[in-house]
């Protein structure tokens, strides 16, 4: 979907936002897609729910607060996005301004939804749900990215397993393999 298509869905989920969390807590919610934040897939979308404060000294407390008052509207903003919009993965409120490193500061997020391939493939057994907050760098991002772009993955997990699937087809993966299994049976000598 391009951005023209995307800015149409972006203002109604942000009318949306400050219709189900009245008061003035929400300064905009906006949609963000791949570029627009590193943590952000190829192909997935997520929401930003852009929360009133009053400087960096109030973003942990406004955040709980608007936790705390909105619970069970937070609750079931994720299914109006889920309706909305199918690739909206993540809803994530935070601070309209941001504090750290990373560009966040005190923030807490919503899983919407996953691919289908992936549920299928976790009912089947055939994956196992790793922590993928793992920290890679710019790199690492771009080669994942890379390997998504040219349709090899479909995600960056996707792509992490292909490479190392590539890894233990090599020869050197094995004498390595063997090497660490000799080196089991030193220790269990002892």
């Amino acid at each position: 979907m391009d951005r023209v298509g995307l800015d149409d869905i972006e203002r109604e989920i942000d009318a949306e936002a400050r219709e189900r969390f009245p008061g003035g807590a929400v300064r905009q919610a906006v949609l963000l897609q791949y570029g627009d934040d590193p943590e952000i897939e190829p192909g997935d979308l997520w929401v930003r729910v852009l929360l009133a404060a009053d400087g960096p000294e109030d973003y942990e407390r406004s955040v709980q607060e608007f936790e705390h008052a909105h619970r069970e509207a937070i609750e079931r903003f994720p299914g109006y996005l889920a309706e909305k919009l199918r690739e909206i993965r993540l809803v994530e409120f935070t601070p309209e301004k941001t504090v750290n490193r990373d560009g966040h500061g005190p923030r807490f997020h919503l899983l919407i939804g996953q691919r289908l391939a992936d549920a299928r493939a976790w009912e089947l057994g055939e994956k196992t749900q790793v922590d993928m907050h793992t920290t890679l760098g710019r790199s690492g991002l771009e080669t994942l990215d890379t390997l998504i772009m040219a349709g090899i993955a479909d995600t960056r997990a996707d792509a992490i397993r292909w490479a190392l699937a590539r890894i233990r087809e090599r020869p050197a993966y094995e004498r390595l393999r063997e090497h660490v299994r000799e080196i089991d049976q030193l220790r269990n000598e002892f």
